[in-house]
């Protein structure tokens, strides 16, 4: 299962994980042999540990992390039949 990633920018002058306003946001697309694939993503903070989120993505695999902070991340994707093994991200900083 590949993980795609992009990062959008957002306005966010607050030091919290999480902002009130729409803030920082990871978002993206998940596909399993190249094809768009439905699934749970986990966000975590890097140095705590810490579930900051977790959204089931689109039909079409897409997905969004919104409300962030520039703070270091990682992403778990979960294959929904347990098929394979679940897909991490590291070090995802939205910019």
């Amino acid at each position: 299962m590949l993980l795609d990633l992009q990062v959008k920018q957002a306005i966010c002058p607050s030091d919290l994980i999480l902002t009130s306003d729409i803030g920082l946001a990871i978002k993206g697309q998940v596909k399993e042999l190249n094809i768009p694939f439905p699934c749970r993503l986990r966000l975590f903070e890097r140095a705590s540990g810490r579930l900051i989120s977790e959204v089931m993505t689109d039909q079409s695999g897409n997905y969004v992390f919104n409300h962030l902070t520039a703070n270091k991340f990682f992403i778990i994707a979960h294959h929904p039949l347990n098929q394979y093994n679940a897909v991490i991200a590291d070090l995802v900083v939205p910019k």
